[in-house]
């Protein structure tokens, strides 16, 4: 058996690649001889979560004396990341300033206490920073008091020249007030940035307040590096690029907003500025409480009318779309929006856009989009889908408020996706998959399920099958099309056509071709 010091270099890097940082650590600690090679992969991807302690600042310190003495490593790291909710970023300061004391004749923006870097390193650092803030904030010691932490991660972050990813949580977006200065001179900082990550994915019930900040979020439209960005984006009060010409990113392939209330007209505002984008996320939010009007106001984010003029911006070059609505955190839940006898808001109108989408192969929209939130109206499949369509995915998103939730009017509705799997040659013949996503709440509440049972599969031998996936919010009902996806298995699988399908549908991640079913 080779060893490992006798593999070519090229060999040795792939091996590294599914090593993790712990693995690292071990190779660094009893060899030498793969220190040049194994270093990158150690400074590579480099993440700080703030906590209820002092250890993220004596990190963010050491780190920074680390670079300041051995610069080379800072070309090491590809991918930034910065975490943690704003108390923690605010609090916690293991060199907190003495009060009484009086301005210094140096401005150290908040490393004045820092014992882990000398008097000489703070300075060298400190006199950095002049050179990416605006004139304005050179004088303002003041408020940098105590902030070591921000003047911290921005050092660590801006020596950081061939990085890729930044990633930054609300908690630091908040805490900042170096980052607009930053990003606004991203460009010149950052030359290889390609990817972006502005804010916290997941709601976080304990920190729930989030943030945005258009001064943040601007400067990325005029990036001409960045290819992929996903943030969190809340109405403003209005949309201004606050620059002579609106931007014309021509680079940004990748735009994901999660968790977003924004309006439709401002939705066409960003999306009017990315001509170019291929794939496109919009997970959309909306408050409805006892407080929310379900007339009027309601209207600007659940027309789809709208939606259909900003994804017009798209329609030379989208290959991707996935699109979301839930309801935002405090909103009612639905059992107590049935017991109060409220009546949701109708979405209105048909997500028919997507149609002349010569390029879009892949599609995840709510249902309701396509079929209609009106129980006597449903559109044909074939009618707002494009034919180059290869993976479908349908969502039950809001369905357990639609008047047709219950009832026959649903079996009507799914009959329009049993025609359209039925004549999948003629309108959608690229087809591979199609799936059906149904959280707890539309599997209990609605008839989505049993209308299901009754779709069936086009008769196609082994080239069909059929499986129900548990995945940890949902269950996904899954078609999928194609020569051999049965394969040698077909006579196996027929065998265990005769359990139960109850029981076949509990069980994760099986797929079994039906013969000769037809759709009901």
């Amino acid at each position: 058996m080779t060893k490992l010091s006798e593999l070519p270099v090229g060999i040795l890097s792939i091996i590294l690649e599914y090593l993790g940082r712990h693995d690292y650590k071990d190779i660094l600690r009893v060899s030498r001889t793969f220190y040049r090679e194994t270093l990158p992969f150690l400074y590579r991807d480099v993440k700080f979560e703030a906590t209820k302690s002092r250890s993220c600042a004596r990190k963010l310190a050491l780190l920074l004396r680390t670079l300041l003495e051995q610069p080379q490593f800072a070309s090491y790291v590809k991918v930034f990341k910065l975490r943690g909710p704003l108390p923690f970023w605010t609090k916690y300061n293991p060199w907190p300033e003495d009060a009484k004391a009086g301005l210094a004749s140096v401005n150290l923006w908040g490393l004045k206490g820092c014992t882990t870097l000398s008097k000489s390193q703070k300075i060298f650092a400190s006199n950095e920073i002049y050179s990416f803030v605006d004139e304005s904030m050179h004088k303002e010691q003041e408020q940098f008091k105590n902030r070591s932490k921000d003047a911290l991660a921005t050092l660590v972050m801006t020596r950081f020249t061939e990085l890729k990813t930044l990633d930054l949580g609300d908690g630091f977006l908040m805490h900042s007030l170096f980052l607009p200065q930053v990003l606004k001179r991203a460009p010149r900082l950052f030359p290889r940035l390609e990817h972006v990550v502005l804010g916290d994915k997941r709601f976080d019930p304990e920190n729930s307040v989030s943030y945005m900040d258009l001064d943040l979020i601007r400067p990325i439209f005029y990036s001409n590096t960045v290819r992929t960005f996903e943030y969190l984006m809340t109405q403003p009060w209005q949309l201004n690029w606050n620059r002579p010409v609106s931007p014309r990113n021509e680079t940004l392939t990748m735009l994901r907003l999660f968790r977003t209330n924004i309006t439709r007209g401002t939705l066409d505002q960003l999306l009017h500025a990315t001509p170019h984008l291929k794939r496109f996320h919009y997970e959309q939010e909306i408050l409805y409480n006892n407080h929310t009007p379900a007339g009027p106001p309601l209207a600007p984010y659940l027309n789809l009318d709208g939606l259909n003029i900003a994804l017009a911006n798209l329609k030379n070059t989208l290959e991707e779309v996935k699109l979301s609505v839930a309801l935002a955190p405090g909103s009612l839940a639905p059992a107590e929006i049935k017991l109060q006898g409220f009546q949701f808001p109708p979405m209105q109108g048909t997500l028919a856009v997507l149609k002349d989408m010569q390029h879009l192969v892949r599609v995840e929209v709510p249902t309701v989009m396509f079929l209609g939130w009106a129980p006597d109206f449903a559109a044909a499949l074939e009618e707002v889908l494009p034919w180059g369509v290869r993976r479908l995915t349908l969502r039950d998103d809001f369905l357990l408020h639609c008047p047709w939730a219950t009832g026959a009017a649903m079996g009507k509705k799914v009959g329009r996706i049993a025609e359209y799997l039925d004549k999948r040659g003629v309108h959608a013949p690229q087809l591979s998959e199609f799936c059906v996503r149904i959280k707890p709440s539309a599997k209990d509440g609605t008839w989505l399920e049993d209308a299901l049972k009754e779709v069936g599969m086009p008769e196609a031998g082994s080239n069909v099958s059929f499986g129900v996936e548990k995945e940890k919010r949902a269950e996904v009902w899954r078609w999928r099309f194609g020569e051999g996806v049965g394969g040698e298995k077909v006579e196996r699988e027929r065998e265990r056509e005769r359990i139960d399908s109850l029981m076949v549908m509990g069980r994760e991640s099986m797929f079994l071709p039906l013969d000769g079913i037809r759709l009901g």
